[in-house]
């Protein structure tokens, strides 16, 4: 694995790109920029426009507008013919696989390549063999070659479809919620091994999914749909501490809201569950006791507490605001208590009033 080649790495530039359906749902024009070699996910929900994103950028879907370049391949634009999807340079990997059936597992490895061949490509019949069984050795699979889709546990299959994607060296992978019928144990182990692959390759990837742990665990940069638009396209780090507005706070984790009374300018302010500390009642009447002078004092009802392993999360009831919190503790709470609750300023996170896309850094606003 250490000797293989790495690819020259290429950026993915999109400009005013838009696909609307008839419902008015899909993609609204939207730009956007993936540095060359980047592993970007694109996080949201059911309906938001993050698969439409993918099929225009593999030419399974023509968008009604903009420009998408592959380096410095202008593949689809207003002024030039749209790449078909076999010329793009793409590996993909589909939701359901799309393995073949009838084929062994050397034989959908090999399968691009032989496609290619028949076209005018130039790899030869022991060429082929070697290239798919090298990428099949890339995730583990070697030993199978022989071996019938049907004979292939889930997690097997996942591989061979990514050994196919790859095993033409494209310059872009994309993939489309690829581990979503794994169970989570497995799913966290490939998309490990995925990543590690990805970058080892020097593929530029994007990845589908809804999933924001995925996300988060296995993307340099994420980018947050929703309604056909892009709210905010950050590292997971700054998505987490300084999200652009509700949506994207409340996707990429769990956000307590403050209560209005403690809300500055009318703006949805809250924390998250790490930065709320469950006061003992003692300590707070205790003037010997160390506190934070400006901190936010509340009081909660707990209703629910659960063990998570050296940790209980508590889902409680602040008074003023309808959703419950999600409060962390390092001993069980008892759900008759009263639970007092402190918030320090610095922790306050404090939000955009309205979902605003944000566009990439360097990008040009579209017509």
């Amino acid at each position: 694995m250490e000797q293989t080649t790495k690819n020259a790495s290429i950026s993915i530039e999109i400009e005013g790109l838009s696909r609307i359906f008839s419902d008015g749902t899909g993609l609204h024009p939207t730009d956007l920029k993936i540095r060359a070699g980047e592993f970007v996910s694109i996080l949201g929900p059911s309906g938001c426009g993050k698969s439409t994103l993918l099929r225009c950028l593999a030419g399974l879907e023509s968008p009604d507008q903009g420009t998408v370049r592959f380096g410095d391949r202008v593949v689809t634009g207003p002024t030039v013919k749209d790449t078909p999807a076999n010329r793009r340079r793409i590996g993909m990997v589909f939701q359901d696989l799309a393995l073949w059936p009838h084929l062994s597992v050397l034989g959908n490895a090999a399968f691009p390549l032989q496609v290619s061949a028949r076209r005018g490509g130039n790899s030869q019949r022991g060429e082929v063999k070697a290239q798919a069984e090298e990428a099949l050795a890339l995730v583990g699979m070697e030993k199978f070659t022989d071996k019938m889709p049907h004979q292939l546990s889930g997690g097997q299959q996942q591989r061979v479809a990514i050994a196919r994607a790859v095993v033409a060296a494209p310059d872009v992978l994309l993939m489309d919620e690829p581990f979503s019928a794994l169970d989570a144990t497995l799913r966290a182990q490939l998309r490990m091994e995925l990543v590690e692959l990805t970058r080892r390759l020097g593929l530029t990837t994007l990845y589908v999914t809804h999933d924001q742990e995925e996300a988060m665990a296995m993307s340099q940069r994420i980018v947050v749909m929703h309604a056909g638009q892009i709210l905010q396209f950050d590292a997971p780090e700054t998505l987490y501490r300084h999200p652009s507005h509700e949506f994207v706070a409340e996707f990429v984790g769990t956000f307590n809201k403050l209560p209005p009374a403690f809300r500055r300018n009318g703006r949805t302010e809250g924390v998250r569950p790490e930065n709320v500390t469950a006061v003992d009642s003692a300590a707070l009447s205790d003037p010997a006791a160390p506190s934070d002078p400006d901190a936010i004092l509340l009081e909660a009802t707990p209703l629910a507490c659960t063990y998570t392993g050296g940790r209980y999360l508590v889902r409680c009831q602040v008074e003023g605001v309808e959703e419950h919190w999600a409060v962390e503790s390092s001993t069980r709470v008892e759900l008759d208590s009263l639970l007092r609750l402190s918030v320090s300023p610095e922790h306050v996170l404090t939000l955009g009033s309205a979902p605003e896309p944000i566009r990439a850094p360097g990008m040009r606003q579209p017509a």
